[in-house]
């Protein structure tokens, strides 16, 4: 995954409170399957790898979070279970179909989490980040991006 992208996943987390975070999870790890599938498809096997690695962390991640005392989250479970294999067959064997099955199941989950980050009006779970601000400007004949960031030396989790 380029920089970029990377970057903006993690101005995203800066700025999430608990729901928006599985959200950006399920981003993230969709994008890496996607980019691992690519790189696959390309025969460059040390970055499919990579992606695939990093999209089976996010999996994981989005496993050992599951509160078990609710019944949903044993079926969540179950799916997390089977989109990790799935990615695990799918680089070991080469095949991009397996990928594509662990993507549709987090495509499949991704909406009903997004509906529930909207109802969520928790502030951010990070306390003392940058705000970032971004916007265009336009003149005669340009258009530019402008982004600026708020200069707070005291940033990230207060201790």
């Amino acid at each position: 995954m380029e920089k970029e992208r990377l970057q903006e996943f993690a101005a995203r987390v800066s700025q999430a409170n608990r729901s928006e975070l599985v959200v950006v999870i399920y981003d993230a790890a969709i994008a890496s399957i996607e980019e691992g599938k690519s790189c696959l498809e390309k025969d460059d096997i040390t970055a499919a790898r990579k992606e695939i690695d990093r999209a089976k962390g996010m999996v994981d991640e989005l496993l050992h979070s599951l509160d078990l005392k609710y019944q949903i989250s044993h079926y969540l479970r179950q799916l997390y279970i089977y989109a990790y294999r799935e990615l695990c067959q799918g680089i070991a064997l080469r095949d991009a179909d397996r990928l594509d099955h662990a993507s549709d199941v987090l495509k499949g989950l991704l909406p009903s989490f997004r509906e529930m980050a909207k109802q969520d009006e928790s502030g951010p779970v990070m306390e003392n980040t940058q705000q970032i601000y971004a916007g265009l400007t336009y003149g005669r004949d340009s258009l530019d991006e402008t982004i600026a960031v708020g200069v707070n030396f005291n940033r990230g989790f207060e201790a």
